[in-house]
């Protein structure tokens, strides 16, 4: 019996040392596989360009009187300051979009963490991961230069989502103040029809 039981015991350790080695083999692939990855990201993010964080307002032209008689642009779009802005507009805008705006560092890991497992196990109303800042850097920086469009599926768009998130945290939070990229988030988004039902809509 004892030399039977040294025996099951010296094969449970085998078995328990093989499993540890395999988790321990895994675990390095995964490592790698995240470092490789983050050096993809950071080699293939776009170049980071200030100029295009300000985004153009619509040329408006006026008659001899002073008054309004035409406006040009692809997008309708008046820029406006932070400080012109209604505490209670900016307050909507970070309940609604990004309750942690002013506490995270441009990427908030735990509502990212909650909507990714909220969209895997088909929840509705899961919600999006992006922060504010990282739909600043979306819109500035991910959309393809030739179509205009912004990647949203598949593996381009897994790699697009963590580009934003890259740029978000180590380019903008990095240079700007909280104050300045709501300015940039009020510029850039597409925030509704104007008075006059025009579909092409309101930019900024």
């Amino acid at each position: 019996k004892t030399t039977t039981n040294k025996k099951k015991k010296k094969r449970s350790g085998k078995i328990l040392n093989a499993i540890l080695s395999l988790l321990m083999f895994l675990g390095i692939v995964i490592m790698i596989a995240i470092m490789a990855f983050s050096g993809y990201i950071v080699m293939s993010a776009p170049e980071f360009d200030t100029d295009l964080l300000y985004s153009n307002e619509a040329s408006i032209f006026y008659d001899k009187n002073g008054n309004e008689f035409a406006r040009v642009g692809t997008e309708q779009r008046e820029l406006v300051y932070y400080d012109d802005l209604p505490q209670v507009l900016v307050d909507a805008i970070v309940a609604t979009e990004d309750a942690r705006f002013f506490q995270h560092n441009g990427f908030d890991i735990v509502r990212f963490a909650k909507a990714t497992l909220g969209q895997v196990t088909g929840q509705e109303g899961a919600g999006g991961a992006s922060t504010l800042t990282m739909q600043v850097a979306k819109n500035a920086f991910s959309r393809d230069e030739e179509t205009g469009k912004i990647e949203s599926s598949g593996i381009k768009g897994i790699i697009r989502k963590f580009t934003d998130i890259y740029m978000a945290v180590f380019k903008l939070e990095s240079n700007y103040t909280k104050e300045e990229i709501i300015e940039f988030y009020f510029n850039s988004q597409w925030l509704g029809y104007d008075g006059n039902l025009n579909y092409s809509g309101i930019y900024g």
